[in-house]
């Protein structure tokens, strides 16, 4: 099968519209409960691919802890305060 350019965007934003909503998803349940539900960690994993590893089930609740502990730190960096006049620690010059 041949996809044409409207096609392809087609399918890749659907994609990725859906891997946005089950992000979402995944983060509000991290703020809820603490952790992540085991059926949203399949829809997160699915939607990249095989499963691989992950089909064993001591390597998918390994996964499933990890992007809990990914979506707390995400939300520490994000609650992170910096003064307004801070100056940036790398500047990069463009010659």
């Amino acid at each position: 099968m041949k996809l044409n350019r409207r096609q392809f965007t087609k399918a890749a934003g659907t994609g990725s519209i859906a891997l946005a909503v089950a992000w979402q998803q995944a983060c509000s349940e991290v703020a809820e409960s603490g952790q992540v539900s085991t059926e949203t960690v399949e829809v997160l994993l699915d939607s990249q691919g095989p499963r691989g590893v992950y089909q064993e089930a001591e390597e998918f609740e390994r996964l499933r802890r990890a992007v809990g502990s990914m979506i707390r730190t995400q939300t520490n960096l994000r609650n992170f305060s910096v003064d307004e006049d801070e100056q940036p620690s790398t500047v990069f010059w463009r010659r």
